[in-house]
């Protein structure tokens, strides 16, 4: 009987370390992930503001699908701060696979009114207008919760590449 005891503890032991170790190599594969700017689409503007939707792929190199629970994104210009968006919809990323990660934004004029732009360096040095992106997601794996911040940094010149052809070819 205490051979039977003894076997079923080490048996137990072996199994929560096999599975630690697991969730731990998944774990760093989910925060070796790639995120690539894939563009902006249904651009319209209004006389109070200016909508769109801002388009990325998610590489998940983990083999196990992570939730997305939570996602705060805090933009700024020349580091100054320009607004923060949230999405609490879950987002599902599959594993070993691209996700699209979709954020809709709405800058009103109140929002670029915190932002002191040089309309000259805009027009003129589009590539010298930084464009930072926090990224800051509440990731959930079964009952496993943890915090991922992403830093993502373009140029206006950059964004303006992406849709006027002119613009791409002078890099």
């Amino acid at each position: 009987m205490v051979k039977n005891k003894k076997l079923l503890i080490a048996g137990i032991i072996g199994a929560v370390s096999i599975t630690g170790a697991y969730l731990y190599l998944q774990v760093s594969k989910i925060l070796s992930y790639t995120l690539n700017f894939k563009g902006i689409r249904n651009v319209t503007f209004d006389k109070s503001s200016v909508k769109f939707q801002i388009f990325y792929e998610y590489l998940n190199k983990a083999n196990i699908d992570i939730t997305l629970a939570q996602q705060e994104y805090e933009i700024f210009i020349n580091g100054q701060y320009l607004t923060t968006m949230t999405n609490f919809a879950p987002n599902v990323l599959k594993g070993g696979s691209p996700s699209e990660i979709v954020i809709n934004v709405n800058l009103t004029a109140d929002d670029f009114k915190k932002v002191k732009l040089n309309l000259a360096q805009v027009l003129l040095r589009p590539s010298s207008v930084e464009i930072k992106t926090v990224m800051k997601w509440k990731v959930k794996y079964g009952f496993l919760k943890f915090p991922v911040t992403y830093p993502y940094i373009v140029s206006l010149k950059e964004v303006l590449g992406w849709y006027i052809p002119a613009v791409r070819k002078n890099k």
